[in-house]
């Protein structure tokens, strides 16, 4: 019998484990776990009531600025006896956008661990290090060198992101974006 999980592994290395390759797979991972979640969000949160109840919080912030700005006690007093129920709609709301958050913390954690796995080479010192898995054409390290070793390394062609670095950078774009075409991004304005 075959080894089918050595065979997938040896496929996914030949095929995934260089750039460019190595980029489309994490962007495809990063796109199909931020659908998913999105899809959860949009399935288990009434994103009317969060919007709402969002709208409801900035009239109460804009609210507060002016009756601080312009110390109108009266204000004051109405505002102070409506913090609490603001208090509790911001607990509720992030209580509502958590809930679907957990269903693939673990799943994620998981999908993650193999990722970060995958792309990182043992050295002889026994410390793991990690692969480039996309290169940028251009040398940023010049201009933040902070970023050498936290999200990559120079190379010939460029500055090479690590798994770490790609993922962030990609993660990021992606769930703002795909948020905004779901209708899963609470309005704040």
């Amino acid at each position: 019998m075959q080894d089918i999980f050595g065979d997938i592994m040896i496929w996914l290395t030949l095929t995934f484990k260089e750039p460019p390759m190595a980029g489309i797979f994490i962007l495809m991972v990063s796109l199909s776990i931020s659908t998913m979640s999105n899809l959860a969000m949009k399935r288990f949160t009434d994103m009317r009531r969060l919007n709402k109840q969002q709208a409801e919080i900035k009239r109460f912030k804009e609210m507060e600025q002016e009756a601080k700005k312009t110390q109108n006690e009266k204000l004051l007093k109405k505002l102070k006896k409506r913090k609490a129920y603001i208090d509790r709609i911001q607990r509720s709301m992030m209580g509502a956008r958590c809930k679907p958050s957990l269903l693939f913390f673990i799943p994620f954690i998981f999908i993650f661990s193999f990722l970060r796995g995958f792309y990182s080479t043992v050295g002889l010192d026994g410390i793991a290090v990690d692969d480039i898995v996309v290169i940028l054409p251009f040398n940023i390290q010049k201009v933040l060198p902070f970023l050498v070793g936290m999200l990559g390394a120079p190379t010939a062609a460029g500055f090479g992101l690590s798994f770490y670095g790609f993922y962030f950078i990609v993660g990021l774009g992606l769930s703002s974006i795909l948020q905004r075409i779901m209708g899963t991004q609470v309005l704040t304005s």
